[in-house]
């Protein structure tokens, strides 16, 4: 296509700055983009109809036609360069009107503007030159102001992104809003503070390894310069902080933070090497946002980062514990084929990567840009744990600050538009610690001396920090409820009043005493297995049901046709295996499926139901797991995960098998997790389910739905043993207060019309047991999209908002209180 290697010029339009890059380069990277990882999930609908198949060069071709430069890439690269010399994140990059994918750009782009370092800005006309921006002269002594208050540093990587999204640029550069003093310097007190220990909860502390990072996001809850700028601790500091972790055998975990404790590799060696020696600590998280926005870190020096972290948790793994990488994505843009990669490593070796994402207005709030994000990241192998609403009220922060009603309205459209298995759960960090809405805590009324706060109920009581931190219960915003639970001042707006729940009452009559009856007496009914679950809308097959947007189960004796319905829906990304008897012992037929299923380019997870995992572990043989890992396929595009869907009832059923078999498969890539179903008199309780939550974190299990009504089981059971919503409550409080946060499951009432998050994305309606639900993400239209001419079936009525309401049965409502 190219007579010789020629040159391209590109000066930048605002700093001024020229740079050349050879035609060879911008057609290799080009290429190469185009071969490997142009596909529709990646680069959207409408690109991948114009390129569509083949390999980087055909597509190149088609691209060029499109462009208006058939076999003219020079003409297509002086449209692109023109426009990327004056991209500043504010505009659409198109040639021809073809609109040119983000991920496409950045590969572009690093041809553009190579380099790896981070960058610390100290002036305005060097972040100018930097960011490619102009900064008006009205702004630039109040932005120097702000440069001077809150550090500004940047990587390449970052700068690379910005010039191409301002979603991304949002995030990092300063803006003079950041003087307004609005809001905290810190969003939470600390409980105890031992140098570089803080401890905020009983059974975890954070260890602050090192105090910078090298890229600082504006909403940052330590955005502070006395945070930036305080010195790093030392081995012997880490010591100090390993030693009273070993005195105190309630801590069960260890957040490894910063900063980005990376970036001090001497300290994190250190604390790992003596935390592992403790018995008691069982989980490490490091925690690190260079897998979005500093890739370099890990995957330098021959990726020597990430074979550090495999081999030390071979390490951990063979003294019983685990290791863990938090990380943070905000916005789709952030994806890079380098930080899927990264992910897919970790995981891979048995290496739980979870993400946490502040709710930041006018960047990620509306929900469609959250839908992309997690199903690239799920596909990739991460788990979606956190969405934080609102963004930490710190000082500057209040551009980035949404209310309540905002973030809660998103999780209606993500419990629409998300598999089941990515929603994260929608938390709020208070100044004593975590809950999450309309569980374990809930808007309770504004503070009456000031508007810009309201009282929340938290999971919290004075014995709890009695324990370990005395001074929470001296604070002077805070105050004890009827419950015994404490509410504490948070600053935020509500956005629709009605979220103000208020108090909830005293139980009447001070609770029911019934006799208790053991998981003997149900098992039977347990182990005949749960069948394949009624679809929400007519799909023509008995062996494939559609029970949600995004997902199906498929009974493993489904045939050839039964597939058209995944193939012809994109929306279709989960695919749930049932088989009459259990998957272990349908192995051959699942092969069969999920080798059909990998030409099926949409659908990126596959789960295989399994109650044999929980009462016979040994069938899964190191033959059988050997099988499974060949079927997972963690990649970076087109990915088909695998994870195995068992169930728990009891505590008593764990045992050290299950733990030793989740790291087995753990290690392949394989994520396990727990479907429990809360059943009346056996284990509705809130020691037995918060016992069932330790047991499933100790077995390396995630505890992914507790289902408060609408299984199979629970249909036949319950109805003569009903579940009091009460319970439900102080399940979530519970579980809460004293697990993990990584123990913490989602609440879940399933429908003929699909499942919604009790109290988030439901409203229970009635009283006694007489009860309905209505289901706030879904509408007719919903269901017309999957199935053209559905009607709501004869017991659903439609609420005057247009949402269905259906009986749910199984359920006990004792009290007015809107959860209870």
């Amino acid at each position: 296509m190219l007579k010789d290697d020629t040159t391209m010029r590109i000066v930048y339009e605002h700093s001024g700055e020229a740079n050349e890059v050879s035609m060879s380069s911008l057609v290799a990277a080009l290429v190469d983009f185009l071969d490997h990882f142009c596909v529709k999930s990646l680069v959207g609908h409408s690109f991948y109809q114009i390129v569509q198949t083949g390999d980087g060069a055909t597509k190149l071709s088609r691209l060029l036609e499109a462009c208006g430069n058939s076999g003219n890439p020079e003409g297509f690269f002086s449209d692109l360069l023109s426009q990327l010399a004056a991209a500043d994140g504010t505009r659409k990059i198109a040639v021809n009107g073809v609109e040119l994918p983000h991920l496409m750009l950045m590969s572009i782009m690093e041809v553009v503007l190579p380099g790896n370092a981070f960058i610390s800005i100290k002036k305005v006309d060097q972040l100018e030159k930097v960011a490619n921006i102009r900064i008006p002269e009205t702004d630039r002594a109040d932005i120097q102001s702000v440069i001077d208050t809150y550090p500004v540093r940047l990587s390449m990587h970052t700068i690379r992104q910005m010039r191409v999204s301002g979603n991304v640029a949002y995030q990092y550069l300063p803006f003079v809003q950041e003087l307004d003093d609005t809001g905290h310097t810190n969003t939470w007190i600390g409980q105890f503070h031992q140098g570089l220990l803080e401890q905020m909860y009983q059974n975890r502390v954070i260890f602050l390894l090192n105090m910078s990072c090298p890229v600082y996001c504006r909403f940052c809850f330590r955005k502070h310069k006395d945070s930036r700028n305080e010195a790093n601790p030392t081995p012997a500091d880490v010591d100090r902080a390993v030693a009273h972790v070993a005195a105190s055998p309630s801590i069960k975990e260890i957040v490894i933070t910063g900063g980005d404790p990376f970036m001090n590799r001497a300290n994190m060696a250190h604390a790992i090497d003596g935390l592992m020696a403790i018995d008691h600590v069982q989980t490490l998280r490091l925690a690190t946002r260079s897998i979005a926005y500093y890739p370099h870190l890990f995957l330098s020096d021959d990726a020597a980062l990430l074979g550090y972290l495999k081999r030390k948790n071979l390490e951990l793994q063979q003294r019983g514990k685990r290791m863990e990488v938090a990380t943070h994505f905000i916005h789709p843009d952030e994806i890079s084929p380098q930080s899927l990669m990264i992910i897919s490593d970790l995981v891979n070796s048995g290496i739980a990567v979870y993400v946490q994402t502040p709710f930041l207005k006018d960047c990620n709030d509306e929900g469609p840009e959250l839908v992309r994000l997690f199903s690239l990241l799920r596909g990739a192998g991460a788990e979606l744990h956190y969405i934080y609403i609102p963004c930490s009220p710190i000082h500057g922060n209040n551009v980035y600050w949404a209310p309540i009603s905002k973030g809660l309205a998103v999780g209606n459209y993500l419990r629409a538009h998300l598999s089941d298995r990515v929603i994260p759960r929608i938390c709020t960090a208070t100044p004593i610690g975590k809950m999450d809405w309309h569980t374990s805590g809930w808007a309770v009324e504004p503070v009456a001396e000031n508007e810009k706060f309201m009282w929340i109920r938290t999971p919290y009581t004075p014995g709890y920090f009695k324990r370990f931190a005395p001074i929470a219960n001296n604070l002077d915003n805070i105050r004890i409820n009827d419950e015994g639970t404490i509410d504490i001042q948070y600053m935020a707006q509500i956005g629709d009043e009605s979220l103000f729940l208020g108090t909830r009452p005293p139980l009447p009559g001070g609770g029911v005493t019934t006799q208790r009856q053991s998981t003997e007496s149900i098992l039977p009914m347990v182990r005949s297995g749960e069948k394949i679950a009624p679809s929400i809308v007519d799909t023509g097959s008995p062996s494939i049901s559609r029970v949600h947007e995004t997902r199906v189960e498929m009974h493993t004796d489904a045939v050839d046709g039964d597939f058209d319905t995944i193939r012809g829906d994109d929306r279709i990304t989960d695919v749930v295996i049932v088989s009459a008897t259990d998957a272990v012992d349908s192995l051959y037929r699942i092969r069969r499926i999920v080798r059909t299923l990998e030409e099926i380019p949409h659908v990126n997870a596959v789960r295989l139901r399994s109650l044999k995992f929980n009462y016979e572990p040994e069938r899964f043989t190191p033959v059988v797991i050997d099988e499974l890992g060949n079927l997972n396929r963690l990649t970076m595009v087109t990915p088909l995960r695998l994870e195995i869907e068992t169930q728990f009832l009891a505590a008593d059923e764990f045992r050290p098998a299950h733990k030793r078999l989740a790291r087995q498969l753990n290690n392949k890539g394989i994520s396990v997790y727990c479907n429990t179903p809360l059943l009346g008199r056996i284990n509705d309780t809130s020691d037995a389910i918060n016992q069932i939550a330790y047991g499933c974190r100790r077995a390396g299990i995630e505890f992914h739905h507790l289902y408060v009504a609408g299984l199979a089981i629970q249909k036949r059971w319950n109805s003569e043993n009903p579940v009091a919503l009460y319970d439900v409550i102080d399940i979530a409080t519970r579980v809460r207060r004293e697990g993990s946060g990584r123990e913490v499951p989602r609440y879940i009432i399933r429908t003929k019309l699909g499942e919604v998050d009790f109290g988030l994305s439901s409203t229970i309606l009635g009283q006694g047991g007489d009860l309905s639900v209505k289901l706030q993400p879904y509408d007719l239209s919903y269901f017309t999209a999957m199935q053209p001419g559905f009607t709501w079936p004869a017991d659903v009525s439609e609420d005057v908002d247009g949402k269905p309401v259906i009986p749910v049965a199984g359920l006990l409502k004792t009290t007015d209180f809107a959860l209870s």
